[in-house]
């Protein structure tokens, strides 16, 4: 029997939204403070109702330093503040995400395009503040403060638990959401080139939308139960310190326990603190291997060897999403894939992108759980260095996994499983 192309069936009409469907536009700010500065933090609460639109989620401020003429920023300018995101659900915390600022940094630079970043320069914070300034494709990565006090605005999607989520949230389901960030220390934020003498934030707003088909619908959802189940997706960081000297095989060991691993990513930190010291990513000395071992398998299954970096940018690729997307852009050139040594002289606007990452996944779909467990054992990241270190470099390993929200319709309550 013939069936029609896609393209010309015509009976898969999509209905309208209920008629008294609305969308809610919320801002909200902290309920903890006006202003964050260092060791702080911010806390922002949802409002239980409704359902969340989740990739709606943004959060915007406005960042002011003092005393710091070209003060200059690391990483991705407008995530660069934040060490820590955490999400709660009534008391209990579902998300943390540590090196939140050394992640996003990583993210903004496997996921967004140079064109995109240059579009998006003026929200994520890229290049001079000066306005007279031409940014070009050199000024696509940190930022810089030129005048000696001087105020900034920002505003970023906030990649969380909330915002990965594959269907709306029914917060009328669930119990009260909140969203922390925590402020790192200016000395992370900053290089050492020039560091402020304070650097605080204000005007902290928290975006998102909620949609209301009203209460026909919230019951329909509701028999729906008792439990659904909504999948989502996070990251998990967690950092090691290779010492100086260090030579031959070395394995870090890193207890990160989920049920389904995506993906996994090393970030190999430089030294120099003119540079981006954790937000960088070298190699650590020249035709250095790299491979990672979970419950006696290893991946990928020969190392990756920095003497073919061709191969190692594609098994990066392959970590994010198909080889073959041409949605997955990078926006990592040559030079920046290069750096050899954990004493490389980065700057902020030329910082060291020798990530390694590997993907886990059994089969990229849109199955519930693809990846591997590591429920059992630990993470082993095996590293084999021809020659000894030159310095420190504080290894942060970085892992994307599944989750899948058990939200409890006759208890109103909810559980996380990861």
């Amino acid at each position: 029997m013939t069936s029609l192309p896609h393209a010309v069936n015509y009976s898969e009409f999509i209905p309208g939204l209920p008629e008294n469907s609305r969308v809610v536009d919320v801002a909200v700010n902290p309920s903890n403070l006006q202003t964050l500065t260092s060791g702080g933090q911010a806390q922002f609460d949802f409002i239980s109702r409704g359902f969340l639109i989740p990739d709606s989620i943004y959060i915007s401020y406005l960042g002011t330093c003092a005393s710091a003429g070209n003060a200059q920023i690391r990483g991705c300018p407008g995530y660069s503040s934040f060490s820590n995101l955490t999400v709660q659900v009534g008391s209990q915390t579902i998300d943390s995400q540590n090196s939140y600022n050394a992640v996003m940094t990583m993210l903004s630079n496997l996921t967004l395009s140079q064109s995109e970043k240059y579009g998006l320069q003026s929200a994520y914070g890229y290049g001079s503040s000066a306005d007279n300034t031409t940014v070009g494709l050199e000024d696509l990565d940190g930022g810089l403060l030129v005048a000696t006090t001087q105020e900034k605005s920002y505003a970023v999607p906030l990649n969380c638990v909330l915002s990965n989520a594959e269907k709306l949230l029914p917060m009328f389901a669930m119990p009260q959401v909140r969203v922390s960030l925590s402020m790192d220390s200016i000395s992370n934020i900053f290089t050492s080139s020039v560091v402020p003498t304070a650097w605080t934030l204000s005007k902290m707003t928290l975006h998102y939308k909620i949609i209301d088909f009203g209460p026909e619908v919230e019951n329909m959802v509701r028999s729906m139960g008792p439990i659904l189940n909504i999948k989502s997706q996070s990251f998990a960081a967690s950092s090691q310190t290779l010492t100086s000297g260090a030579s031959g095989q070395q394995e870090l060991v890193y207890n990160q326990r989920y049920a389904s691993c995506k993906s996994v990513f090393a970030l190999n930190g430089g030294s120099a603190t003119s540079g981006n010291t954790f937000m960088d990513s070298v190699n650590l000395v020249p035709n250095a291997t790299y491979q990672f071992m979970i419950a006696g398998v290893q991946y990928p299954q020969k190392p990756i060897d920095s003497a073919v970096r061709a191969q190692a940018l594609m098994e990066l690729k392959s970590a994010v999403g198909s080889v073959y997307d041409r949605n997955n852009s990078f926006s990592i050139n040559s030079y920046e894939f290069s750096w050899d040594n954990v004493n490389a002289a980065t700057t902020y606007k030329i910082p060291a992108k020798f990530i390694i990452g590997t993907s886990l996944e059994k089969l990229n779909s849109g199955s519930l759980l693809t990846g591997i467990s590591t429920q059992n054992s630990p993470i082993s990241y095996r590293i084999n260095l021809p020659s000894g270190t030159t310095a420190n470099s504080t290894i942060t390993l970085i892992m994307n996994y599944d989750a899948i929200f058990e939200v409890d319709l006759v208890n109103n309550q909810v559980i996380l499983r990861t």
